[in-house]
Parts: C-alpha cells; sequence; structure tokens
C-alpha cells in the first residue's frame, strides 16, 4: 500500500512541480487554476471564454455564462445534454446549488466539467478533455482545479 501511494506520488510530482497559472474573470466573477503546460489556443471575440490546448493534444475550456432566468441545475442539465448529443456518454454527475459536476466518455477520450455560481447570476465553467490512458496522471490535476476554482470574494 505504501509503495503504491509513494509510486504514484512520485508519478505525479513532475506535473505538480511545475507552475500552475490563475485565471480570473472579472466580468463572471471568477478563478480557475490553469495546470502547467497549457497554453492559450484561442480567445473568442465574446471574451467570455478561452481555449487551451497542451503539446498532448488536451483541451481547456474555460467560459462563463448567465443564468438569464433559469436555474443552475438547469443551465448545468442544458450543457450536459449538448455533450450527450455530440456522443459523450455521462459516467458520473453531481449537482449542489453552488456547484455541479460531470464526467463523460467519448471513445478513449474523457470529458471532465465542473460549473460554480459566481457573481449575481453568473456561472462559471471549466471543462477538460484527456485520454483514458492518461486518467492517472490527470486525476490530481482535475482535482487541483476543482480546489482552486472559486467565486470571487466580491462582485
Amino acid at each position: 500500500m505504501v509503495r503504491a501511494l509513494l509510486l504514484a506520488l512520485l508519478m505525479t510530482a513532475p506535473a505538480m512541480a511545475q507552475e500552475w497559472h490563475v485565471l480570473r474573470d472579472r466580468a463572471f466573477g471568477y478563478s480557475v487554476p490553469v495546470p502547467p503546460g497549457y497554453e492559450l489556443a484561442m480567445r473568442p471575440e465574446a471574451g467570455n471564454s478561452r481555449i487551451f490546448q497542451n503539446a498532448g493534444g488536451g483541451i481547456l475550456a474555460v467560459w462563463g455564462e448567465r443564468l438569464d432566468g433559469q436555474g443552475f441545475a438547469s443551465l448545468v442539465r442544458n450543457r450536459q445534454k449538448q455533450d450527450e448529443r455530440g456522443g459523450w456518454d455521462i459516467t458520473y454527475e453531481r449537482t449542489t446549488r453552488d456547484w455541479a459536476s460531470y464526467s463523460a466518455v467519448q471513445g478513449n477520450q474523457i470529458r471532465y466539467v465542473r460549473a460554480i455560481r459566481s457573481c449575481g447570476d453568473g456561472v462559471a465553467f471549466f471543462l477538460i478533455d484527456y485520454s483514458r490512458s492518461e486518467k492517472k496522471r490527470y486525476d490530481p490535476i482535475v482535482t487541483g482545479m476543482v480546489r482552486g476554482m472559486k467565486a470571487s470574494p466580491r462582485c
């Protein structure tokens, strides 16, 4: 048991030792840590989203949305339905009053989506796609992003 834990720690240490940076979005009132190795690939004209990519082809999208009269759970469920229509099979989902997460698989890809309530009627999302073969390497990365994603204390 100790040996397995030590091996897992050694395998994840290089990824955790590199520098993470924090993306802050004042308009939607949130911050989210961006893992090492992810570079900005696109920032659409609307300005409320960013798409990052790493050398291995991993994708990270971060964006904000407004509830516009719909409930938080409904907004997240609509996002899930969009993924299901795109061929993703939902494997895990959990929604609370202030946050929601779900995972999905498609072929050899895993998708993890996290949403949190942010300022006012704002909702912040991140979506990360990666290969199933890299699940063990990505588990601490996803955990770090989930723990580090925060609504701004001041809106």
